[in-house]
């Protein structure tokens, strides 16, 4: 063997084969009884829409709470993803979503109705959408950070939520639960944001290998 061979041999010694990594997880709570929220009525179109459509705000069941996004402060951002976001009977769904920053979002008429998908961050708009026809797709980057307030200039009570995050994030489902998987080890501090309940603050540290546990509670 040369001594070029032996060279590069000793040099794939030292490049690491892969990064360690733990996750975070746990349960978002709803502390006493939930709202018992109405439906909201519509207000047109209503053989498409329907004559109301569920209040989406506050989602507590069984003292858990859905739609909460739990996001890792100061942990490396993910890559950029891809995202979809539906309109079902004048409904977004899912009411509630993260990515990453630079991803690409999907929107999808999925109603045989004009909706026009308004997009703002802050008070700018980030993406302003006609969609006139069933089954129209349209795609838009999500370059800039922040939480995206999604409305429809048609239907004034159709509403979503898309935060754009620079680290790694997760959002609870029906059963309360979240789980953010390869982070880096280390101590971190968390937020976990509602739409109507604000945000809680925490800290966790995050294992080079298994999970760490963070709980919060509204």
């Amino acid at each position: 063997m040369n001594r070029q061979v032996l060279a590069l041999a000793a040099s794939l010694a030292l490049v690491p084969t892969g990064s360690l990594a733990g996750d975070l997880r746990g349960v978002v709570r709803f502390q006493g009884a939930p709202p018992a929220l109405a439906p909201i009525e519509t207000t047109k179109e209503r053989a498409v829409c329907g004559d109301s459509v569920p209040d989406e705000a506050v989602q507590a069941t069984g003292g858990m709470l859905r739609n909460v996004v739990v996001v890792v402060k100061g942990a490396p951002a993910p890559p950029p993803g891809k995202g979809v976001l539906d309109q079902r009977t004048c409904r977004y769904v899912p009411h509630v979503q993260a990515l990453p920053v630079g991803s690409t979002l999907d929107v999808v008429n999925g109603d045989p109705t004009l909706h026009n998908v308004h997009g703002y961050l802050g008070q700018a708009t980030a993406f302003n959408l006609a969609m006139p026809s069933k089954d129209a797709r349209l795609s838009r980057q999500l370059k800039k950070p922040g939480l995206v307030v999604v409305r429809c200039d048609v239907h004034a009570w159709m509403s979503a939520y898309v935060w754009v995050v620079e680290g790694p994030a997760g959002v609870t489902g029906a059963d309360g639960a979240y789980a953010i998987p390869g982070i880096p080890p280390g101590t971190y501090e968390v937020t976990a944001w509602h739409e109507k309940l604000g945000e809680r603050q925490g800290k966790a540290t995050v294992p080079a290998e298994g999970a760490a546990v963070l709980d919060f509670a509204f």
